[in-house]
């Protein structure tokens, strides 16, 4: 976006050091940037309403400093803003430590997710997106002063979500990196107990007053279920039931009184079992078995396996299995029960759960795997189509949830429609499973599989981690060193040139050096060039025909032995091959130590 269509504002928030300064040096060099100044008020909300206050642009960006904005994020999240008329646009976020973050939020642009039943439109509940000032100004939409605000930007977004009329879902676009690497303030949230649940007490108490108006139930449904599954029954795990007693028993005493008071028992139908297990003892009282309960449910992790990966048609065609377990390795808590699936719990816990909460065997069954695949530079992930197929395999007697998944991914049309940048992509397996969402790396031991396709090189391979990846157009990954030229089948030929009296007698060498092992090659051919040592250089072409591969090139050389080194897509490689032209000009390609 040009810089005379948006404003820098930045708030020094009473910083002790150098900062004015340097705001001051970076003000000088660029037009749209202001600064302003204020007496430190210890927390992000002060700063971001006096910058709304300062800002002149149709929509106003809270950033922090820890974020960035991706290329053309602005301008796609600002063109479409503007045409839906919306009060806000929620534009696609990354998170650097977490593949999964908020993926099933942007699955497709919308013009208006207002009326949205999968997610609450808003979510993630930050600050990141396009508000319209002037929508913010008409209703008084402000950050909570008065210093340390747990979680201020949900309150902000409970007032949004109050007024909005029309939400924006920008998807098919990087817009918002949320860099977390190390220590960030909100990773000090849950260091005060008695701070950490007054806040998330205050959160549902908000949810419930700003979202009351009987047109907004579904809002208020899905923003109240959010916040119960992750700020509620999440943190009810093992660490709690381990903290000193004074702080177990404030934590017990505000999780009675949220769910008893301010969380109506309506909700709990939309919970899975492990959920609902939690909920229904906390109701009960009973935090005696809550403590049995939660041991047994602890960390559930699906680990995914390549099983197969080729290239069909110009697509990546990735199979996998995935494996759910327990916390340190353990089978799930199962057991087959009569052709019914349930959990495998003491019986004073299984007694005082609901039916609900104990018969996994609809849970198994929608659980899911799918795949992504994400940029290694940027950390931006995209989902591959995918489809997939729980089971139940029976192990020395255990039940064990195994998931097949297998997905194509087109790179060609792999982000909304558009190509792959040329980067370096992992492959990521989702896995979904009671709620659980876990999304990492998705594990390999198979051998490389490239493909040429339209003039591009894609090198699917195992990382340095045993992960499956992507490079596409030879970012990091040669295709030399990936699908070795193979010196046996190379054909040569060579004619005589300039002057037979000539000493040495120079040689037109012909090359024609096949790839080892193409997956898969369409009719394309790629220009670049091929280096004699670091001396000399001559046009190169990569030849991809009837799912073969071929190097072609005409050097010209005197009798000696060189090293053959390539340049295509803009960089260079070994080869991995040596070039020796005899006395009478015969040529010889081979690969030395073999």
């Amino acid at each position: 976006m040009p810089a005379a269509e948006f404003e820098v504002i930045f708030v020094d928030d009473g910083s002790p050091d150098d900062t004015w300064q340097r705001l001051e040096r970076i003000r000088q060099d660029h037009p749209n940037v202001r600064i302003e100044r204020i007496e430190n008020s210890g927390w992000p909300s002060r700063p971001r309403n006096v910058g709304l206050e300062l800002a002149r642009g149709e929509y106003v960006l809270f950033m922090d400093h820890d974020d960035e904005l991706y290329p053309r994020g602005l301008e796609a999240g600002y063109a479409m803003a503007s045409r839906a008329h919306a009060d806000v646009l929620n534009g696609k976020e990354t998170r650097t430590d977490q593949p999964k973050w908020a993926l099933e939020v942007y699955q497709a642009n919308i013009d208006n997710a207002i009326d949205r039943q999968d997610i609450h439109p808003l979510i993630p509940t930050n600050p990141h997106k396009l508000f319209r000032r002037d929508f913010l100004l008409e209703h008084g939409i402000r950050f909570s002063e008065g210093g340390r605000v747990l979680w201020e930007d949900v309150f902000f977004n409970l007032d949004v979500a109050r007024h909005a009329q029309v939400i924006s879902v920008l998807s098919d676009t990087p817009f918002y990196h949320w860099v977390r690497r190390g220590r960030t303030a909100s990773s000090s949230y849950s260091e005060n107990l008695a701070e950490y649940w007054r806040w998330v007490r205050e959160i549902v108490v908000q949810t419930n007053v700003k979202l009351a108006d009987p047109g907004l139930r579904d809002q208020w449904r899905l923003m109240l279920l959010h916040q119960y599954r992750s700020r509620i029954l999440a943190p009810l795990g093992t660490t709690l039931f381990k903290a000193p007693p004074q702080e177990f028993a404030l934590v017990r005493a505000t999780v009675d009184d949220i769910i008893e008071n301010l969380v109506p028992e309506e909700l709990d139908a939309f919970l899975t079992p492990t959920q609902l297990g939690r909920a229904a003892l906390v109701r009960a009282g009973r935090w005696d078995l809550l403590e049995k309960l939660v041991a047994i449910d602890a960390g559930p992790l699906g680990i995914s396996t390549a099983t197969s990966v080729e290239w069909v048609d110009g697509g990546l065609r990735i199979d996998a299995e995935s494996r759910w377990r327990s916390s340190g390795d353990k089978p799930l808590a199962i057991r087959d029960d009569g052709g019914r699936i349930i959990r495998g719990l003491p019986a004073d816990v299984s007694a005082a759960l609901p039916d609900a909460a104990s018969d996994m065997t609809a849970a198994l069954a929608s659980a899911s795997t799918s795949f992504g695949i994400r940029a290694r530079d940027t950390y931006v992930n995209w989902m591959i189509p995918s489809e997939c197929e729980p089971r139940i395999e029976f192990t020395e007697g255990r039940p064990e949830l195994v998931v097949s998944a297998s997905g194509t991914l087109d790179p060609q049309t792999a982000v909304f429609g558009r190509p792959l940048d040329a980067l370096s992509w992992d492959v990521t397996a989702r896995n979904e499973f009671l709620g659980a969402i876990n999304q990492r790396p998705l594990r390999t031991a198979l051998p490389a599989r490239c493909a040429i396709r339209t003039g591009r090189v894609y090198v699917a391979y195992k990382s340095n981690k045993g992960m499956l990846s992507l490079d596409v157009d030879q970012t990091n990954r040669s295709l030399t060193g990936s699908a070795p030229l193979d010196p046996v089948r190379a054909e040569t030929s060579s004619t005589p040139s300039g002057h037979f009296w000539s000493r040495p007698r120079s040689y037109r060498i012909d090359l024609r050096i096949p790839f080892g092992a193409v997956a898969t090659a369409d009719d394309s051919v790629i220009d670049g060039m091929v280096h004699l040592d670091d001396l000399s250089a001559f046009g190169a072409r990569i030849i991809a025909r009837d799912r073969a591969l071929w190097l072609e090139s005409s050097v010209q050389a005197v009798p000696g032995r060189y090293r053959l080194r390539l340049a295509f897509q803009a960089r260079e490689f070994d080869s991995g091959l040596d070039l020796e032209v005899d006395p009478r000009g015969k040529p010889t390609i081979s690969r030395p130590g073999t």
